[in-house]
């Protein structure tokens, strides 16, 4: 996240302080129910993220963007199956619907075949040489939504969000982003839910799925930074939005209206930044983590960071959206 000095790892000047949430609800709220995550891999990923079921392979992908690698997770053995380097850093992936994936690499969207070789790469318009992807979700009708940030200047106005259709066409439908991160649906299509890191909110925009147009931007949830800034998220069967809580030791689960539900701790490991449902029911909540020390945030001594976790929940995802492309 974002030391104030606007060192190399961190958000830059644009930042709110970040203190490790001490796993009491936000004031004002009432009592959240609190569940511990455990650890399924302990991976000690630098900075572990995108997390995505795949349905096509029945396993987990993930990321670890400084560790330039692709992370692939059995549910059944609750071993790894498999890692996959590259020569970039790795924001994030989707599955997509004939096979391989689409990456975040570099500052493109990276095509794969099944095994990780690259088949294709699509650039995304108007993004400086010093940006990155950082994070991107697919629409229910197969499009990806990718975002970026400054890999110079962490939490520079820099960065946008891309719309990149199944024929390959990129188009840049936000400007002036700081640091792109959670992307989600609502069950019914209508709302896109977005997290741009530094603005301390989950936002929603009116969607259009036919076309892919957003508009109507508005805060859903804002936050104070007493436990940790909102990165990753995904969205339940019921339409509640789980936001992994970078700094803040745990994912909180929001109601379709905004109130807080409950929090899913992941014990010795306060870099939380990204978290999906998988497993043949779609009923485990996996929630990556950063081992690196990111943004002012403490990891020495933490002996959980960088692992992968997952948790039994009340709860079940929406079926994994596959991208056209």
């Amino acid at each position: 996240m974002s030391r104030t000095d606007g060192s190399r790892h961190g958000f830059g000047r644009h930042a709110h302080p970040i203190r490790p949430a001490d796993r009491r609800p936000e004031p004002g709220l009432a009592t959240v129910e609190m569940i511990n995550a455990e650890v399924a891999h302990a991976a000690e990923a630098g900075l572990g993220e995108g997390c995505v079921w795949s349905p096509v392979e029945d396993l987990l992908v993930w990321v670890d963007i400084n560790g330039k690698a692709v992370h692939r997770f059995d549910h059944v053995s609750g071993q790894p199956v498999g890692l996959w380097r590259y020569p970039e850093t790795v924001g994030n992936a989707a599955i997509r619907a004939g096979g391989g994936l689409a990456l975040g690499l570099g500052a493109s969207v990276t095509l794969t075949d099944q095994v990780g070789a690259i088949e294709t790469v699509i650039q995304l318009p108007g993004e400086p040489e010093t940006n990155r992807a950082n994070d991107g979700a697919v629409d229910p009708r197969g499009r990806l939504f990718q975002g970026t940030m400054s890999n110079t200047e962490p939490g520079s106005p820099v960065a946008g969000l891309h719309r990149v259709d199944g024929d390959g066409t990129a188009r840049r439908v936000l400007s002036d982003v700081m640091i792109s991160n959670g992307i989600g649906w609502s069950p019914d299509q209508s709302t896109m839910y977005y997290i741009d890191t530094l603005t301390f909110r989950v936002d929603q925009f009116d969607y259009d799925p036919d076309t892919g147009e957003i508009e109507g931007r508005r805060p859903f949830v804002t936050f104070d930074g007493s436990a940790g800034a909102p990165d990753g998220m995904t969205v339940d069967a019921d339409g509640c939005l789980w936001v992994a809580m970078f700094g803040g030791s745990g994912v909180q689960r929001f109601s379709p209206s905004g109130e807080q539900l409950e929090t899913v701790v992941t014990p010795g490991a306060p870099q939380t930044t990204c978290c999906c449902f998988g497993g043949p029911d779609l009923d485990t909540l996996y929630i990556t983590t950063a081992a690196d020390s990111i943004a002012g945030v403490e990891t020495e001594g933490e002996s959980n960071s960088g692992a992968l976790f997952a948790a039994d929940v009340d709860a079940a995802g929406l079926p994994t959206n596959l991208f056209a492309g």
